[in-house]
Parts: C-alpha cells; sequence; structure tokens
C-alpha cells in the first residue's frame, strides 16, 4: 500500500483512537480521585497518602492530550460540510484542552507539596498552595478549561447535526453529557450526577469513535494524496492502444 493511502487511515484511527483514550482516562482520573472534604486540612493530608489520587491526576492530566487529538479530529471531519461551526468547535476546544491541561499541572503542585507537608509538618505551606491553585493567577486557565470545553463540545456537537457525518444519537450524547457534567451539579446533588455522566461520556466519544472509522477515509485525505492516488490509477498514455 502507498503512502498516499496508508496516511488517510493513520488519521482517521488515530482520531478515532485519541476519542476513546481521552474519555476512558477521564473516566479513570475522576473515579480515582478522593471526595473533596470540607477541611481544606484534610484533603491535603488525603492527598500526600493516596496513591490513587496522585495516579487520577496525572490520567486527568494525560486526557487533555487526547482530547484535543479527538475533538479536533472530529470537528474536521465535520468541516466538509459545517466548516463555520466545525472551526470555532476546533478552537475551543483546543483551549478547552490547554485551559484543564494547565490546572491539571497546578494539581500536579498542589500534590508535591501535600507531601513535603506531612513529611515536614509543615501544614500551611501546602494550605497555602492549594489555595493558590484554586484563584489568582490560575484563574483564567480555569475558566479557559471549562468555557472551551464546554464551547467546544456543544459547537463540534451541532456541527455533526448538520453535516450528518455521525449518527444523531452520537451529536445528542454529546450535548446530554456537556449538560449533565457541567450544567446539572450547579442545581442538583447526588452521584448519580456523576455516574450519570460518566455513562454519557463513554457513550457519546466511543460512539463518535466508531462514526469516524465508519465513516472512510475521504474526509483523511488530503489534495495532494488524491492526487496521487489518482494518477496511480490512470493508466499510462496509449497504454490501451499498445498490441
Amino acid at each position: 500500500m502507498s503512502t498516499s493511502r496508508a496516511l488517510p487511515s493513520v488519521r482517521r484511527v488515530l482520531v478515532a483512537g485519541s476519542l476513546v483514550v481521552a474519555i476512558a482516562t477521564a473516566v479513570a482520573g475522576i473515579l480515582l480521585q478522593p471526595e473533596f472534604p470540607d477541611d481544606p486540612t484534610g484533603y491535603v493530608e488525603l492527598l500526600a497518602g493516596s496513591t490513587s489520587a496522585a495516579i487520577g491526576l496525572q490520567l486527568f492530566l494525560w486526557s487533555q492530550v487526547f482530547w484535543a487529538i479527538g475533538l479536533v479530529g472530529l470537528a474536521h471531519a465535520a468541516s466538509h460540510r459545517s466548516p463555520v461551526l466545525a472551526t470555532l468547535g476546533a478552537a475551543f476546544s483546543g483551549l478547552g484542552a490547554f485551559g484543564h491541561a494547565a490546572y491539571g499541572g497546578a494539581s500536579l503542585v498542589t500534590l508535591g507539596m501535600a507531601r513535603y507537608a506531612v513529611e515536614s509538618g509543615d501544614l500551611d505551606a501546602a494550605q497555602a498552595a492549594f489555595a493558590a491553585t484554586q484563584g489568582g493567577d490560575f484563574v483564567p486557565y480555569l475558566l479557559a478549561g471549562l468555557g472551551g470545553t464546554v464551547l467546544g463540545v456543544i459547537l463540534v456537537a451541532v456541527a455533526l447535526l448538520r453535516s450528518a457525518v455521525a449518527p444523531r444519537w452520537v451529536a445528542i450524547a454529546l450535548l446530554a453529557w456537556t449538560v449533565t457534567e457541567f450544567v446539572l451539579p450547579n442545581f442538583l446533588s447526588g452521584a448519580w450526577i456523576a455516574y450519570a455522566s460518566l455513562v454519557l461520556g463513554l457513550i457519546a466519544f466511543t460512539g463518535a469513535a466508531v462514526a469516524v472509522l465508519r465513516g472512510g477515509s475521504g474526509a483523511w485525505t488530503t489534495v495532494l494524496e488524491a492526487a496521487a492516488d489518482e494518477r496511480s490509477e490512470t493508466p499510462p498514455v496509449g497504454a490501451a492502444a499498445a498490441p
């Protein structure tokens, strides 16, 4: 198989795989995170002694790489029929991944300070670091992560609806996940919301990945690759007249 024919399949598999890995690592990271206590001191001590919390933070941070690749790729698949919405969705999705990555880095700082606090007995320093990562200079990144993610997923979902490159239920599931994950917790409480969000996220992103794999390689083929394939399939001049 020529490179011009192999690369579109590689891109398609990369995007589909990134969608699955993004939601899988995000779900695992959330499930491994300890419940946030009312007392920040308790949270600092909990972080320092929790191996699962450290793994969860790392998974959340790495999930943003796959989040950006997957959603930008999904927007690209819809861009041929809904270019404006898809482009805006890709831009906001990238912004959301960047903001969440910055927040994940701040969380790792908090983790390091928590371990230092337990070893040295200086809980005040760890609490100060925790408070600093929840406000001040980190507020723009927190807002970018939240706002970029919400707007990005909504715009990509609407672009999917308009372009029809994926089943309608995939776009509806993405919108339902956005509402359950980011809107409902502001009005309702209970563990069921978190679990409903996890289930919807798995359904929506896995469905999007399957749609990408089944959508063919047309959206992932560049103009140069298409031209190279056309040249390879066209018989040489005079070949038909040869005896």
